[in-house]
C-alpha cells in the first residue's frame, strides 16, 4: 500500500550556543566591563550573540539600554538586520513534496540545504504528500483522481528501473554504482512533484524571518505555509526576542497566516 502524507516533521538540529570564556577574555581585553555588566542578555545565546555584535558596531559595551528586550526591538525597529545573520538555525523537515522544496530552495542568502538525492535513492516505496487543496475538500474524487495518477506514476518508474537495469550497457559506466545512479536519475523524471522528500535546512534569523514572512503570507502556497507556520512556532518558542513579533491569524478558508511588526529586517 503507498503512504500518503498530509503534514511535515520538523526536527531541530542544530541552535546557537556562546563561548563565554572567550567573550569574557574579549571583555577583559579590551578593559571593558565584564559579564552580565557588558552583556545584558545573560545566558539567552542566541540574544546575546546579537547583543555582542551589535555593540561590537559601536564599542557601547555596559553603555545604552539596559532591557535587552527593548535592545532587540531597537534593532529590529530601525532594520540593523545584518547583526542577525550571526544566529543560526538548523532543522531537519520530513513529509514534505518536492513541490514545496522546489520553492524553499529559492531562500539562497543566508541558507544552507541538504536534500534527499533521487539519483542516489530507490524511490519506488516512497511516500507521496496530498495537497492542502485536495487533503481539505470533501470532495473525495479530487483525491482519487490524484491517487490514481500517483500509483501510475509509481508503476511507471519501477517498470523503467526493471528496463534499464537490463538494457543500459554496463561499459559506459566505470563502476557499477555509477550505472545504479544513471538509471535512477533517468526514471526520476516520472516521479510527479507529490513526491516525499527530506531536507536538511540551516539559515541564520534574518533569513528565517524572511522566509517566513515571505511564505506565511496570504498568497503562500498552503504547504510551504504551513511549513513556514510550524516552524515559526518552534522559534518563537527557542528564541521568542527574535521572533516574538511575529502574529499567527486565522483565514476564513481555514488555513493561518503569520505577520511580523517588524517587516523587510
Amino acid at each position: 500500500m503507498k503512504k500518503y502524507l498530509n503534514d511535515p516533521k520538523i526536527y531541530l538540529i542544530s541552535k546557537p550556543s556562546v563561548n563565554w570564556e572567550s567573550i569574557a577574555a574579549l571583555l577583559n581585553d579590551e578593559e571593558l566591563p565584564p559579564v552580565p555588566e557588558s552583556i545584558r542578555a545573560g545566558n539567552d545565546d542566541s540574544g546575546s550573540i546579537i547583543e555582542v555584535s551589535a555593540r561590537l558596531c559601536y564599542m557601547s559595551f555596559g553603555r545604552g539600554r539596559k532591557d535587552i528586550e527593548d535592545f532587540v526591538n531597537n534593532l529590529l525597529a530601525k532594520g540593523d538586520g545584518s547583526v542577525f545573520e550571526h544566529v543560526n538555525y538548523g532543522f531537519v523537515i520530513t513529509g514534505v513534496s518536492r513541490s514545496l522544496t522546489h520553492e524553499l530552495v529559492r531562500h539562497r542568502a543566508g541558507f544552507a540545504y541538504s536534500q534527499r538525492s533521487q539519483r542516489f535513492v530507490d524511490e519506488s516505496s516512497s511516500p507521496f504528500v496530498i495537497p492542502p487543496a485536495i487533503a481539505k475538500n470533501a470532495n473525495t474524487k479530487s483525491e482519487k483522481i490524484l491517487r490514481e495518477a500517483i500509483e501510475n506514476s509509481t508503476e511507471a518508474y519501477n517498470s523503467l528501473v526493471i528496463e534499464l537495469e537490463k538494457t543500459l550497457p554496463e561499459k559506459l559506466f566505470e563502476t557499477q554504482w555509477d550505472r545504479r545512479k544513471a538509471v535512477r536519475q533517468a526514471a526520476r523524471a516520472i516521479l510527479p512533484n507529490a513526491t516525499e522528500t527530506k531536507i536538511f535546512v540551516t539559515g541564520n534569523v534574518r533569513a528565517w524571518r524572511h522566509f517566513i514572512e515571505q511564505r506565511g503570507a496570504g498568497y503562500a502556497d498552503w504547504e510551504i505555509r504551513k511549513l513556514a507556520i510550524n516552524i515559526l512556532n518552534i522559534l518563537a518558542k527557542e528564541a521568542p526576542l527574535l521572533f516574538g513579533d511575529f502574529t499567527i491569524n486565522d483565514l476564513p478558508d481555514g488555513t493561518k497566516t503569520a505577520k511580523p511588526k517588524y517587516s523587510k529586517i
